[in-house]
């Protein structure tokens, strides 16, 4: 009997909590099925209990869509986009409950070719004249397909395809690779490109994405995921400035980006930025990988939420009081931590963000969470989700998801885990 055979169980750690009354949060899991000669049965739901048994259970629940390898769920509302990496198809999945029972339900609304090879991101961008389109990167081919999204929220075959090219100095790098996908605040769309270190820099004209330049990365760099990170300007108003943290993958490094404010032409590492519509490389940090590690995934957690609030108040994560001299940082809501996967060494490292610049807490070498990072819990760590001070880690090679409770300081704690086909993504409901 497989662990899908099984009927659902509960996996706990010894942790307790403060809580008198349970606390209940419903996640939904992708990743790799059959056709990759993987485990995952299609998006199933996980069930993470905070509760006055005084420790953290992770329930596996239901298989909700037996869809093909859905290797990244994208929400938008209560619409669901998943990419079919293996079939090269996008599928769209509206939530809801059944009527009779009130469990919940996935109801597949679309299901089309992206017209890309292995589709590994989408994300949910509108156009300059509000219509909303999921934009998919696809990996193996390197291209960005543009898809409207109707009226029903199901997305529909792509309207465009802006076709990869490039490649890089790495046996990896033998052609181009689009892998993520991300809308800035000021309207622009930027995808990376792994394959040819590029990040390409896309606007909107009159509904159609049009490529326009690219911040070029140092050769074998890969950058793969992009993240925006929250900037003392926050809740200004202002969409013209924003900070991207780019996970890099070969380079094992988080690359910053922001706009090029000052009009310079070359960044001070030597990034290109004549040709990058105006944005440029700010920093660059290396993650201490080694030799055979490459990073994926990146999650922020802000200390406001480390120092007491949105907390699961696990053993060991108590918020410190007022009198523990707890660092100013913790008063702003744009300061916090950044945690990044290292796929060989199986590593979760930590990076502080001040909402200006990315830092180290320790040198790489250094051990410890604060230098050399602590282990993911699994092997492979594709997705980081942060959730109040929890860190959900899915371990794709090793089945397995790992959940850490971070405490006020910063530091993971093992909490909970749980088997889990493949995993890939995981997101909450």
């Amino acid at each position: 009997m497989s662990e899908h055979d099984a009927a659902p169980a509960a996996h706990t750690a010894s942790t307790a909590t403060t809580d008198t009354a349970a606390r209940t949060m419903t996640f939904l899991t992708g990743g790799f099925g059959a056709l990759n000669g993987s485990h995952c049965p299609g998006i199933e739901r996980l069930t993470a209990r905070v509760g006055a048994e005084q420790r953290l259970a992770l329930h596996h629940g239901e298989l909700l869509a037996d869809v093909p390898s859905p290797s990244w769920i994208e929400r938008d509302g209560d619409l669901l986009y998943a990419t079919l990496e293996n079939t090269d198809e996008i599928a769209t999945l509206r939530i809801g409950t059944d009527p009779d029972s009130g469990a919940l339900r996935l109801t597949e609304l679309s299901r089309v070719p992206s017209r890309g090879s292995s589709p590994t991101h989408a994300a949910v961008a509108a156009d300059d004249t509000g219509r909303k389109h999921l934009i998919v990167a696809n990996y193996m081919d390197g291209h960005v397909s543009m898809l409207p999204i109707a009226d029903d929220g199901s997305a529909q075959e792509p309207a465009q395809v802006l076709a990869g090219a490039g490649h890089g100095p790495l046996p990896a790098q033998e052609g181009p690779h689009a892998h993520w996908a991300l809308p800035l605040p000021d309207g622009r769309v930027l995808t990376t490109n792994l394959g040819a270190d590029r990040i390409y820099v896309h606007h909107w004209n009159d509904g159609e994405l049009v490529r326009v330049g690219a911040v070029r990365l140092a050769p074998g760099t890969g950058p793969r995921d992009m993240h925006l990170l929250p900037m003392q300007t926050s809740g200004s108003g202002d969409e013209a400035d924003w900070r991207v943290a780019v996970v890099d993958e070969w380079g094992d490094t988080v690359t910053l980006l922001g706009p090029d404010d000052i009009a310079r032409h070359t960044a001070g590492d030597g990034s290109a930025t004549d040709d990058a519509d105006g944005i440029r490389v700010l920093q660059t940090i290396d993650l201490g990988g080694d030799a055979s590690d490459q990073a994926a995934s990146l999650a922020f957690m802000p200390w406001q939420i480390l120092r007491g609030h949105e907390r699961a108040d696990l053993p060991g994560t108590d918020a410190p009081h007022a009198a523990d001299g707890a660092d100013p940082a913790a008063e702003r809501p744009y300061a916090g931590l950044v945690y990044v996967g290292l796929r060989g060494s199986e590593r979760i490292v930590a990076l502080s963000w001040d909402g200006v610049r990315l830092a180290r807490l320790a040198a790489p070498d250094k051990p410890g969470w604060r230098g050399r990072g602590v282990d993911c819990g699994g092997r492979r760590p594709r997705h980081i989700l942060a959730v109040g001070n929890l860190l959900f880690v899915a371990n794709e090679v090793s089945d397995r998801i790992t959940v850490f409770a971070i405490g006020p300081d910063g530091a993971p704690t093992p909490a909970a885990d749980m088997p889990s086909g493949s995993p890939t993504v995981v997101v909450r409901l």
